[in-house]
């Protein structure tokens, strides 16, 4: 299935900027982006929270408004 997204300028140059800081195109940083989004709803609905944790597993950074 083919799908066409219209996205601002700024959101282009950041679809872009991520695609090609990590090897990839701006369909793959979008599909990424939905798989993170689809966990992030799964734990809210368990109660849970999405944390960035450091190597000592304490919390860095709170992902809130998902």
């Amino acid at each position: 299935m083919i799908y066409t997204l219209t996205v601002s300028g700024s959101l282009h140059e950041r679809l872009n900027r991520i695609a090609a800081n990590n090897g990839g195109n701006t369909g793959e940083v979008l599909a990424k982006a939905l798989a993170l989004y689809e966990v992030a709803i799964d734990a809210r609905g368990q109660d849970c929270r999405v944390a960035i944790l450091d190597t000592n597993n304490c919390i860095k950074t709170a992902i809130e408004g998902l």
